[in-house]
């Protein structure tokens, strides 16, 4: 089990940073070690037991005109999870199929990606159903709905609600 951790440990990209290896073939033995501990509350691989799919992680569900409160909402509740790593790319996916990281960066992606798509509108969620990667998904919302101009949209309404018809006729 030891050289299969060492040389799992060589091959994989993942520091106990949680960032990307620059020289992938650095030795990480007890970076692995560290990532295996699952007590340890530290580790991003590790589960609580209230931590399960069907959590929604905050109270305002994504619509197409609220992603940057929400965005912020769901980095707050990721981070406070020690998950935000999962959808920043800190925390990349195992490249060896014998990895032993593989099967918990999947188990913890799979409840990013639940949790993700339990706090957004069903009318959007439907886009990303078929995602299975909490990354791309966090990417392609943000590509979708970052782009809004808060200042613009308040003026617009403000200058909606402040429209009066006086005497005029609806055609003028």
């Amino acid at each position: 089990m030891e050289d299969q951790l060492e040389s799992s440990a060589d091959s994989s990209s993942i520091h106990a940073s949680g960032h990307s290896n620059p020289n992938p073939n650095t030795p990480r033995t007890d970076n692995m070690a560290r990532y295996l501990n699952l007590s340890d509350p530290g580790n991003p691989f590790q589960l609580d037991n209230g931590d399960n799919p069907a959590v929604i992680l905050v109270t305002d569900l994504l619509t197409t005109d609220n992603y940057i409160t929400w965005s912020r909402a769901m980095r707050r509740a990721l981070r406070a999870k020690n998950k935000l790593g999962f959808i920043s790319g800190d925390i990349p996916k195992p490249i060896e199929p014998m990895d032993p990281l593989l099967e918990l960066w999947e188990r913890c992606n799979d409840m990013v990606v639940s949790w993700i798509q339990n706090s957004i509108s069903s009318s959007i969620k439907s886009s990303v159903v078929f995602v299975d990667d909490a990354r791309d998904i966090w990417l392609d919302l943000q590509a979708r709905f970052s782009h809004q101009n808060g200042p613009r949209i308040f003026q617009l309404k403000k200058t909606l609600a402040s429209l009066n018809q006086d005497t005029d006729s609806i055609s003028t």
